[in-house]
């Protein structure tokens, strides 16, 4: 049975996962935690909730690499809505609207991407041990990158990524055990690996830009919140 023929769940219900539970964290992180009488078990309950969705964000992007029509195009976009989405970023997370030492998670996924468009294109070099040495070098850098830019899951965020173009090739029971254990290190985001295992390969009803939008506008109206909450 292939999997476009298998029952399961569409890209479009995953993303609709990620959105939810992503929404849910940064309201725990902008908008509850500074009530006066916000409680912190409550405040924690949606910081776990909320780690569902990178692991489910990091699978559809290598996903999306592989189908889109266009790699470069792909990667311009989640440019812009990267800088879009810069000041709600600052000012959901951190309170400021500039604050320097953390980026939004649109420039992990655009590090993230690149490195995937210069291992797509290294792993294509005929001499083998220099294809290995030249991809070694492409994740250290990249990783690098994550980490000196300060991007939201910093080296980590990278390394996902490429985890999953690495593990793309794999059954799905091996990928999923591969996740489980590298992002074990948040105690939610394992369950991240159920809805993805049940993944069928479609499509589904897409809303392209609306996805897109969905972050910037998101942080930008939980930032005005968070303003007002502190003034």
């Amino acid at each position: 049975m292939t999997a476009d023929s298998k029952r399961g769940i569409d890209a479009a219900v995953l993303k609709w996962i990620a959105v939810v539970t992503m929404i849910i964290d940064h309201f725990g992180v902008a908008v509850y935690a500074q009530l006066d009488n916000s409680v912190y078990e409550t405040y924690r309950l949606l910081r776990y909730i909320g780690r569902i969705a990178f692991p489910i964000y990091c699978f559809l992007l290598v996903e999306g690499f592989f189908y889109t029509r266009s790699q470069g195009k792909y990667i311009l976009r989640c440019l812009i809505f990267a800088i879009l989405s810069e000041i709600p970023f600052d000012m959901a997370i951190f309170g400021s609207v500039f604050y320097p030492k953390g980026q939004n998670v649109y420039f992990t996924l655009v590090l993230g991407l690149c490195a995937l468009w210069c291992l797509e294109k290294v792993r294509k070099t005929k001499t083998l041990w220099l294809s290995y040495i030249m991809q070694v070098i492409i994740v250290a850098a990249f990783a690098a990158l994550g980490q000196y830019f300060e991007v939201d899951y910093h080296w980590k965020g990278v390394l996902f990524i490429i985890m999953f173009y690495y593990c793309r090739g794999l059954q799905n029971w091996v990928r999923n055990v591969v996740g489980v254990i590298a992002f074990s290190y948040e105690v939610t985001a394992p369950l991240a690996f159920i809805p993805i295992q049940l993944y069928n390969g479609k499509r589904g009803k897409q809303i392209k830009y609306l996805f897109y939008a969905i972050y910037p506008i998101h942080l930008l109206i939980f930032g005005i919140i968070r303003f007002y909450l502190n003034t």
